[in-house]
């Protein structure tokens, strides 16, 4: 509800075997969830409902590694590279206002929520990856969120 919105967020701690604390990149309604999504496509990330032009934040600190709108389906979309082998993709901006290269820190603005998503719904494309060697693996975002 309303009163909720403006509190501050809460850090929760990760999951076991996890090493990066990650914070809602927007708060709103999961759209879409992460995995099958029919006809042999799967859904890597979540989307979040947001009212457009709303901001989106960093989930945590890093290194900005790749801004722009060539990723198929995905529209403007924002990569973050933190320590310990995880990214975060910011996918369906309206904006971006990181560029490639940029040291960020948690909760900096990246971007704002856009309307590319398909369903006519303002919303971002959320996704999380663990990268262990050189093999990246989507992780549900949900798994890895605070409650």
């Amino acid at each position: 509800g309303a009163a909720t919105a403006a509190a501050p967020p809460v850090a929760a701690p990760p999951p076991a075997g996890s090493s990066v604390a990650l914070a809602w990149p927007v708060r709103g309604d999961v759209l879409r969830r992460f995995g099958p999504v029919g006809m042999g496509e799967r859904n890597n990330g979540i989307n979040i409902g947001a009212p457009a032009g709303a901001v989106v934040a960093a989930a945590a600190g890093g290194r900005v590694g790749y801004v722009g709108d060539d990723l198929a389906g995905q529209g403007l979309t924002v990569l973050v590279v933190h320590r310990d082998g995880w990214r975060t993709v910011y996918g369906h901006l309206g904006s971006a206002v990181v560029r490639d290269g940029d040291e960020i820190v948690a909760g900096q603005q990246v971007g704002t929520v856009g309307t590319t998503a398909g369903d006519g719904r303002p919303s971002i494309h959320f996704e999380t990856w663990r990268v262990r060697g050189d093999t990246p693996s989507a992780v549900d975002p949900l798994t890895v969120l605070p409650r």
